[in-house]
């Protein structure tokens, strides 16, 4: 066992602001499959959650839960530096399901040059995800 990290919980866990807590939890688990791992809240909002997906784990805060003014991509008017790959079982249905529930398609699900057939999508609050599910080597 590992002392040095919450049980549960894997070692890298991206962490992103949310506009709105529940909404991204009910976005997350509904179009990308997360299950709720820990929901935290405050004077009865929902401020806090951490999801897992796999072994995957993911947090999300409540934008000014710290006294910051941290603003989300959407709210920016920007594309983040960054974006989340995350591996799945099928990722055109995860592609079709996501879209469902709000995702905005960046691309379409695609072979690459690196065995992954891979699509990329943004969630509500402006934050990029890739997935993928490997095939093989073009």
């Amino acid at each position: 066992m590992e002392f040095y990290k919450q049980p549960n919980y894997s070692r890298i866990s991206p962490c992103v602001i949310v506009s709105d807590v529940q909404k991204s939890i009910d976005f997350y688990v509904q179009a990308f499959g997360f299950e709720v791992l820990e929901k935290h809240e405050h004077e009865g909002v929902v401020c806090g959650a951490t999801l897992k997906l796999g072994e995957i784990t993911f947090m999300l805060f409540a934008m000014g839960a710290n006294g910051d003014d941290v603003k989300t991509p959407a709210q920016l008017g920007i594309r983040p530096g960054s974006s989340i790959y995350v591996y799945c079982q099928n990722v055109d249905e995860l592609y079709q399901k996501a879209l469902n529930y709000g995702a905005t398609s960046l691309a379409e699900p695609q072979a690459s040059f690196w065995g992954d057939r891979y699509c990329q999508l943004r969630d509500l609050d402006g934050y990029e995800w890739g997935f993928a599910t490997y095939k093989q080597m073009a």
